[in-house]
């Protein structure tokens, strides 16, 4: 463990760095991008100024020589400074610059040489001026970038300690050696220079992080805050709705029972057996309701264990309407399927996928209106896999409270009158299942027109088996 984060930290000390060297050569580069069009003004007024004394012919070598040199310079600069630099190509980048770079300052140094005029003292001294002046400006123009500094004082270094000894006596080696030591103590300053330059772009580096991690740390805490604020909101609307739906199932159970332990209807045995009937009812409606709020902690805590195995759907569908048929007829409904034939198994918990199922059916049928239908469907997927789900042509769901009814709790709101609308559990439930499957749910709704609920169950969970019998609608 500590080597890999070891080498994790020596990874990113080593692109950090290349970074920083990519950070130079722009700024370097940015500095030498006018170079392109003024170096050749500049040429221009020299060959005018020495055009006296120096034969036209060497004014025209070097002044074009000048010219042809900033054209590979002018596109580099231009293009690196456009260019999203990958890592990659850096050593590419430094190569092209260094070199174009090196053509420039050989072919503007050459002025040493090509505009020298033996015996010409103020003329020489001059040209010396002219390239020492060169020189200082390239400590402030490249002194951030190495390569690119390295290369203007080895041309320009040399020639200014050269250029005077094609003259004689003791004034010219005396302004060789002067020009030895100033290229020495230039270089000294562009070493500093080069060392401020690189410090600055840390500090700026080392700020743009704190600025992101200050910038993520605010998310995490907003999202945090979020989800503490949701968590409140959601225990106290479990002590809503739980305190009434808790309260009547316990009341019912209590006030009966008292009744039969008070003999108040001692010898009438039909009034007992009816309040027994009433006790279990709220018993079990009681029981429903623990299950589900233990089903969802569960699911909430990461805790469900599904026992996987194949399940046949179509059988199972069948199961399911008919626990549900009574309740549909009882609110004048007609339930029916629409399942494909060869429909494939699927593999998961077939307990959870019946509760799926169960969940989705109840909450058609409490929804629809009397005359209106509930349709539970099954078919293959075009791209493999299968989709399932419950279709119903009852109130719909608006819009906005699409995004609510799979929160804990969350019911969207209807324009009819429901007795029992339920704690808001069913479908959250049926969220937590179908992707503890790895599958997905989707919704479909509009006010007035029925809801659609889809289960897209993967093609990884899913089996052919033998064509199997179209299930026949149960109305």
């Amino acid at each position: 463990m500590d080597v890999a984060i070891g080498a994790a930290l020596g990874d990113a000390a080593a692109e950090t760095k290349e970074r920083l060297v990519l950070d130079q050569l722009r700024i370097a580069l940015y500095n030498l991008k006018p170079n392109h069009f003024l170096m050749p003004v500049f040429g221009a007024i020299l060959c005018a100024m020495f055009s006296p004394w120096i034969a036209a012919w060497r004014l025209a070598v070097w002044y074009g020589l000048l010219v042809v040199s900033v054209i590979p310079l002018g596109i580099v600069c231009i293009r690196f400074l456009k260019t999203r630099i990958r890592l990659e190509d850096r050593q590419k980048w430094i190569a092209w610059a260094t070199a174009s770079y090196a053509f420039h300052v050989i072919a503007w140094a050459l002025l040493g040489f090509f505009l020298w005029a033996p015996g010409n003292e103020l003329n020489n001294l001059l040209i010396m001026l002219i390239l020492c002046c060169t020189l200082a400006g390239s400590t402030t123009m490249v002194g951030a970038s190495a390569p690119i500094a390295f290369t203007a004082y080895a041309v320009y270094g040399g020639i200014v300690v050269l250029a005077p000894l094609q003259g004689h006596g003791f004034l010219y080696v005396g302004l060789s050696l002067l020009a030895g030591f100033y290229t020495i103590y230039l270089a000294w300053m562009s070493k500093q220079f080069f060392t401020t330059t690189r410090n600055m772009l840390m500090l700026r580096n080392d700020k743009n992080e704190l600025i992101a991690a200050l910038a993520l740390s605010k998310e995490q805490s907003d999202i945090a805050r979020y989800r503490a604020e949701n968590a409140s909101r959601t225990k106290s609307q479990f002590l809503a709705n739980m305190s009434h739906e808790l309260r009547t199932p316990l009341n019912a159970i209590l006030g009966f029972s008292e009744l039969i332990q008070s003999r108040t209807f001692a010898d009438d045995l039909d009034r007992h057996v009816e309040y027994a009937n009433l006790i279990h009812t709220s018993g079990a409606h009681l029981l429903t309701l623990i299950n589900d709020i233990l089903d969802l902690a569960k699911i909430e805590a990461g805790g469900i264990t599904l026992q996987e195995h194949d399940v046949a759907l179509d059988r199972l569908i069948e199961d399911c309407i008919r626990l549900m048929i009574a309740r549909a007829q009882a609110g004048g409904l007609d339930l029916q399927a629409d399942v494909s034939a060869c429909l494939p198994h699927l593999t998961g918990d077939e307990r959870a996928v019946k509760q799926i199922l169960l969940n989705l059916l109840a909450n058609a049928v409490k929804f629809t209106p009397k005359g209106g239908s509930v349709t539970v469907f099954a078919h293959p997927g075009r791209g493999g896999g299968l989709y399932f789900g419950v279709q119903d042509t009852g109130v719909g769901i608006a819009p906005e409270d699409q995004t609510h009814v799979f929160e804990n709790f969350g019911q969207g709101r209807h324009d009819v009158v429901i007795a029992d609308k339920g704690t808001g559990l069913g479908l959250p439930i049926v969220k937590g299942l179908v992707e503890a499957h790895g599958a997905s749910v989707a919704l479909e709704s509009e006010p007035g027109s029925g809801t659609k609920i889809t289960i897209l169950w993967p093609e990884e969970r899913t089996r052919r088996m033998q064509t199997n019998e179209p299930l026949r609608a149960a109305s």
